[in-house]
C-alpha cells in the first residue's frame, strides 16, 4: 500500500475510487464503505484512494477535540490488511477548513485525484461549516462525469456504528461492545521501550509502551489480551496505568506475554484486546500483587478456552 501525507504530492495519473473520510478505528462501517470502492475498482480496474485528514479536525476547530481509536500508525497498517492502494492523510488547517464545498470537490477530488468514483457514508458532510451534503455531492458528481456511491449506515443490534459510540464502549471499559463494532479488537501497535523490571522479579517479566497522549484508552485496569511478536501470535494479560503499588509516574501499557520470554526492546509489537478483568489498585505489598496476577493469569487462560 502506498502511504502519502501532504497536499502537494497527492495528484494521481489515472483516474481512481476516491472513499472519504476521517476513518477512525476503521470500525465496521468504514469498511463497507473500503468494501464498496475495491468492488467498484476490480470492476473498472482502478486503484482504490481512502482519502482522509490528519490532524483530525475536531483538533483544529471547535472546542471538544475528540481523542483517536487508533494511531496513525495503526490506521496505516489496517488499511494496508484491507487492500488499500493508497491512503492519504492530507493536513487538516484552519485555512483548509473554509475552502467550500466545491471548491473541494473540483480541486481536489477531479483535478487532483482524477477521481472516477466517489464513496461516502450517508453521514458525511464537507467543506466550510460542513455544508456539503452526501446529495449536493451527488449532484456535482452529475455535472463532473463522476460517480457519487452513498452508502448507508451500518448496525449492530439495532444500534448504528460510529467512532463516537466506540469510543464511549472503550472508556466504559465494554472491550466486547466496542470489539463488536469495530469488526477487529481495539489494538495498541507501538515499539517496546525500557521498564523497571519490577516484574521480572516476581515471576511476570513484561513488555512495556507508553502510553499514546492523543488516542482513547480503555480504563486503567488488567485485560485479557493477545500479543503479535515477530508475526506470531501469543496469549498475555496488559495492565493499563501508573502501577499504584510501586508509585509510577508516567502512564504505560504493560503486557505479561505467556510462554515467552525475550529480550525484545525497541521491537514492534500488536497488542489486541479481548476482555476487561480488573481494575487497577494499589496492592498492599508485593506479594499481595504477585498473588493477584497469578489469579488474573488463571482468569485470562479460561476466558480464552472458553472462546
Amino acid at each position: 500500500m502506498e502511504y502519502i501525507y501532504g497536499t502537494t504530492n497527492i495528484a494521481q495519473d489515472e483516474p481512481c475510487v476516491v472513499v472519504l473520510g476521517n476513518f477512525d478505528g476503521i470500525h465496521r462501517g468504514h469498511q463497507r464503505l473500503f468494501e464498496c470502492a475495491k468492488e467498484y475498482a476490480n470492476r473498472s480496474h482502478l486503484k482504490t484512494v481512502v482519502f482522509s485528514f490528519y490532524p483530525h479536525p475536531t483538533w483544529v476547530i471547535g472546542n471538544h477535540p475528540k481523542p483517536l481509536l487508533m494511531s496513525r500508525r495503526d490506521k496505516k497498517e489496517m488499511a494496508k490488511r484491507l487492500k488499500i492502494d493508497m491512503l492519504i492523510e492530507y493536513p487538516f488547517t484552519k485555512e483548509f477548513a473554509t475552502i467550500s464545498p466545491k471548491e473541494f470537490f473540483i480541486e481536489i477530488l477531479v483535478k487532483s485525484l482524477c477521481a472516477k468514483s466517489i464513496v461516502i457514508g450517508s453521514n458525511y458532510y464537507f467543506g466550510k461549516n460542513q455544508s456539503g451534503s452526501p446529495t449536493y455531492l451527488r449532484e456535482l458528481g452529475k455535472s463532473y462525469g463522476v460517480e457519487v456511491c452513498i452508502v448507508e449506515d451500518v448496525k449492530h443490534n439495532g444500534e448504528m456504528i460510529s467512532s463516537s459510540t466506540i469510543r464511549k464502549y472503550i472508556l466504559e471499559g465494554e472491550i466486547e461492545k466496542a470489539n463488536s463494532m469495530l469488526g477487529h479488537p481495539y489494538m495498541i501497535v507501538g515499539n517496546v521501550v525500557q521498564g523497571k523490571k519490577l516484574g521480572r522479579t516476581i515471576g511476570f517479566p513484561t513488555i512495556n509502551l507508553i502510553a499514546d497522549p492523543d488516542r482513547i484508552y480503555p480504563p486503567n485496569g488488567v485485560y485479557a489480551t493477545k500479543v503479535t511478536v515477530y508475526n506470531k501470535e501469543y496469549m498475555g494479560m496488559t495492565n493499563i496505568g501508573y502501577n499504584p503499588t510501586v508509585n509510577s509516574a508516567c502512564k504505560m501499557i504493560e503486557t505479561y506475554i505467556f510462554e515467552f520470554n525475550e529480550d525484545i526492546y525497541n521491537q514492534p509489537v500488536e497488542i489486541k484486546f479481548y476482555r476487561h478483568i480488573r481494575r487497577e489498585r494499589k496492592f498492599e505489598s508485593i506479594d499481595a500483587l504477585r498473588r493477584q496476577i497469578e489469579q488474573d493469569e488463571k482468569t485470562v487462560k479460561q476466558f480464552f478456552k472458553s472462546c
